[in-house]
């Protein structure tokens, strides 16, 4: 059976028409080596690349569906909409967070000036300014405890308390956080001076 991959192309289209209602970008070409067509669908940096056999590719031509092509684009399009929207989600998240800057004062090294003013949103704001990004529960609940314990005892807990207490590994303000003070921060505690900044990476409690 004659055709082109021009052909195909339109074929799949026509077959398939939810890949055009998606504006996916189709691009065909003819593989020797394995005897059959190689098919890349895309849309922004989501793609899929499949192919089709020579005799599933003459039965698409003959209005025959391919059950396996129509499957994988199915599949594509789910988790190309299931991507898109948690982009936009945590886009929305994010900008949330953001405006909440407007509504806490902070110095100029991006420390909270007023300890009573932190709550949850307002460490999801220093965590995004600080390049961490929106943070997960279990970071959530490390920079909770250090600030509750901060507020109780007036400085740092030693690293590995931090941990213990709230049923983590070790090691987890280095895994989740990567840097105490960044954690310090997060939790809206003032400014540390020099020497607290040493002690607070070196992970032991002033005495």
């Amino acid at each position: 059976m004659a055709y082109t991959i021009e052909d195909l192309k339109s074929k799949i289209f026509e077959m398939y028409p939810e890949v055009k209602q998606q504006s996916f970008n189709v691009n065909i070409y003819y593989s020797e080596e394995k005897q059959s067509y190689i098919i890349r669908f895309q849309k922004g940096t989501s793609e899929l690349i499949t192919h089709l056999d020579k005799q599933d590719a003459d039965d698409c031509m003959n209005n025959v569906k391919c059950i396996y092509l129509g499957m994988q684009i199915g599949q594509f399009i789910k988790n190309f909409t299931e991507k898109e929207r948690f982009e936009r989600e945590k886009s929305e998240e994010v900008a949330q967070y953001k405006a909440i800057e407007k509504t806490v004062a902070l110095d100029e090294g991006g420390y909270l000036k007023n300890i009573n003013d932190w709550n949850e949103k307002v460490a999801q704001m220093i965590a995004i300014k600080e390049g961490v990004g929106i943070l997960t529960k279990e970071q959530l609940d490390i920079v909770k405890f250090i600030h509750e314990y901060y507020k109780i005892y007036n400085y740092f807990p030693v690293l590995s308390h931090v941990c213990k207490n709230i049923n983590q590994p070790k090691d987890c303000i280095a895994e989740k956080l990567i840097d105490p003070i960044v954690a310090w921060k997060i939790a809206g505690l003032p400014k540390p001076d020099d020497n607290l900044i040493n002690i607070v990476k070196y992970g032991v409690t002033p005495t």
